[in-house]
């Protein structure tokens, strides 16, 4: 079924206003909850490698560049996991098992989408420039190396392209999350409501 046409089904729901929404809605609700489990279960994993590898590596090596580079990976996990605790702290159930509740959490779950791809992409820039000019640094630190020549290396255009693609599907999936967010917000006849500008 296309997003149009689920959204189609969602506003004859919401028009009828049954106790317990039908299978369209719920079963959308439903989707995206066990989707947000699999992300929080992959963003555990995350931490447990991340930020378990850089720091065993970090006191394996005692050297000052890896407890650095340990240090910075447990910063963004902690950036990471505040934005997550925060944006997803009402996000996770309908306050009833009527239409109205899970129109309700559908717009807050687009709305936390829409916040998380800002917050998302400058965490994502952040994370690259610091990371480049770790591993500039460190690669120096063996032998000289020129910055023009690192940048425009193998490895460093595989990162640019993964970038590229990085922006790409942030571009698209914000612009999806905003077209779900205004037909929601208009079955819910909040239209005048302004869209985030994050």
């Amino acid at each position: 079924m296309s997003v149009d046409a689920e959204l189609d089904v969602w506003r004859r729901e919401w028009q009828s206003e049954t106790a317990v929404p039908a299978a369209g809605l719920r079963g959308k609700v439903q989707r995206q909850s066990r989707i947000m489990r699999m992300t929080l279960m992959a963003e555990v994993l995350v931490t447990v490698v991340m930020g378990g590898g850089t720091t065993a590596w970090a006191v394996r090596s005692r050297q000052p560049d890896t407890m650095v580079l340990a240090a910075a990976v447990w910063v963004f996990l902690a950036a990471a996991w505040t934005f997550a605790i925060v944006s997803r702290r009402d996000c996770w159930s309908p306050a009833a098992l009527n239409t109205s509740a899970f129109l309700d959490l559908s717009i807050r779950r687009c709305r936390s989408a829409i916040s998380a791809t800002t917050f998302g992409t400058i965490l994502y820039f952040c994370e690259l420039l610091f990371c480049l000019t770790w591993v500039f640094r460190h690669l120096s630190q063996r032998e000289p190396i020129r910055l023009e020549a690192f940048l425009s290396s193998g490895p460093v255009a595989v990162v640019w392209l993964c970038t590229l693609t990085y922006v790409g599907f942030v571009l698209w999936y914000r612009r999806k999350k905003r077209a779900e967010l205004s037909y929601l917000l208009a079955l819910d006849g909040r239209s005048e409501h302004a869209l985030p500008n994050t």
